[in-house]
């Protein structure tokens, strides 16, 4: 019956809410929860790279797992999960069990990704499932840019423990409507390329790992040398594993068509700068003497324009192609971090024109790019493609937010001793900016070269969907 597939699609909200919540509410209570546990600087990045690194390593194999285990089972099973860890985040009593249970959050949010996208089908007839997927999409954007507001209010009104006891009772409603409206999907077999997980999984973890800790330990230390090795001997073997695999872990010769090339740079490199949110929102309460609520409220307007300039990136794509709105958002980009470079303490009012410029540009981006993706690739070909797209741009998360910290330490480290921590921290905030809007720059730079070599496909001719 027609209002059974809208109950069964009700079963996808709390995890939505959960997977996408929890990237942005954590932001606020970062100065607050340091504050509480003791945590160093690097362990506070650890908080919130933990989650992103499991997500990253994870997402996509267990895609793999969720066709043996069956999707509904695996969307239950990452709710629950992640449930348990919240309830062990709330009650940690120190950074290592928190930094514990938040990795754990992200392998349970890998989970339910892939299982939504599986389900859809078994709800949804063809002509209704870009709807769904669109539907999808747009929810989790409602909670990304809620997450901060929330957060703001929980952690300065009650704890930021609460920031996580408030997925308990989402994380029930859950796994309450899948038992109750989601189908039985039945397990398939699917082919797992364990060595070549197991390569991808350690190559990047010890990548991660060195880029966080070498400013501690020094890049002189033999553990940092221990773990850049480690990360390129099993890089090395990732590489030659995926080239001789019948079913390799990543799809490699997806990266032989210039169009998905070139998709995957905007997406990691546009991921990659969203980890300086983690930053700001450091900086705003520490530096510029903003409150949690305050700055919850300032991250929520910079992620306003996602309500908009989605539909509008769409339909400038397919009115005059992918490249335009990508522009668009590329300048919005630069001028938000070249804004800030030069006004590192700026007013509210000038604040909030680098924060809009920044909310503009990324689902200008990130809107084309995702529908770029799926047409540049055939259609047997495409469920493997969007989860290389969403692993390569969890990566380029966790390795964003490593670099970012390790270039904020290093900077500021070498201010230190002439200005004091208040003008060398906004020196550090400065030169941060200042470096990124070249990294945008040579992105830029760099995507168009490879949109304008040929392709054996053809641009999109469907609006994207939205941008999560």
């Amino acid at each position: 019956m027609h209002w059974r597939k809208w109950l069964g699609f009700s079963a996808f909200i709390p995890a939505v809410a959960l997977g996408f919540m929890e990237q942005s509410i954590l932001l606020v209570a970062l100065p607050t929860m340091q504050r509480d546990l003791g945590a160093t600087d690097v362990q506070l990045q650890w908080c919130v790279n933990a989650y992103l690194l499991a997500i990253a390593v994870f997402v996509l194999i267990s895609g793999k797992i969720g066709d043996r285990i069956g999707h509904r089972q695996a969307l239950w099973w990452g709710i629950a999960g992640f449930a348990l860890a919240s309830l062990v985040c709330a009650v940690s009593q120190n950074v290592f069990l928190l930094i514990a249970a938040r990795g754990f959050q992200g392998v349970s949010a890998a989970l339910m990704f892939p299982a939504q996208t599986a389900l859809i089908p078994r709800l949804f007839p063809p002509n209704q499932r870009g709807r769904a997927n669109g539907m999808i999409v747009s929810i989790g954007s409602l909670f990304l840019i809620l997450g901060p507001l929330i957060g703001g209010y929980l952690t300065e009104q009650l704890s930021w423990r609460w920031i996580f006891w408030i997925n308990l009772p989402i994380a029930a409603l859950g796994l309450y409507l899948i038992r109750a409206f989601l189908p039985k999907s039945d397990p398939v077999k699917s082919q797992i390329d364990l060595p070549g997980f197991f390569f991808f999984a350690i190559g990047i973890s010890t990548l991660t790992t060195c880029f966080m800790e070498a400013g501690n330990w020094g890049w002189d230390s033999a553990k940092t040398w221990i773990l850049i090795g480690a990360s390129l001997f099993f890089s090395i073997l990732l590489f030659y594993r995926e080239e001789r695999s019948p079913h390799p872990f990543l799809e490699l010769s997806l990266f032989k068509k210039p169009l998905f090339a070139a998709i995957n740079i905007n997406v990691a490199i546009v991921q990659f700068i969203m980890m300086v949110s983690v930053i700001r929102s450091i900086y705003f309460q520490d530096i510029l003497g903003y409150t949690p609520a305050q700055t919850g409220w300032m991250i929520f307007i910079s992620a306003c324009p996602v309500f908009f300039m989605s539909t509008a990136s769409g339909w400038l794509s397919d009115r005059f192609g992918s490249k335009l709105p990508i522009a668009i958002g590329y300048v919005s980009l630069i001028i938000s971090f070249v804004w800030f470079g030069f006004f590192p303490t700026p007013g509210l009012a000038s604040l909030l024109i680098a924060l809009i410029a920044f909310g503009i540009g990324l689902p200008s981006i990130l809107t084309p790019s995702f529908a770029s993706a799926m047409s540049s690739v055939s259609l047997e070909k495409a469920g493997v493609a969007f989860g290389v797209i969403l692993t390569l741009r969890m990566l380029g998360g966790t390795i964003g937010l490593a670099l970012i910290n390790l270039f904020v330490s290093a900077v500021q480290r070498s201010q230190m001793a002439a200005k004091g921590l208040q003008a060398a921290s906004i020196a550090t905030f400065s030169a941060l900016h200042f470096a990124l809007a070249l990294l945008i720059l040579l992105s830029f730079a760099a995507t168009f070269v490879l949109y304008n070599r040929k392709s054996a496909h053809q641009l999109p001719e469907t609006p994207a969907e939205g941008w999560d």
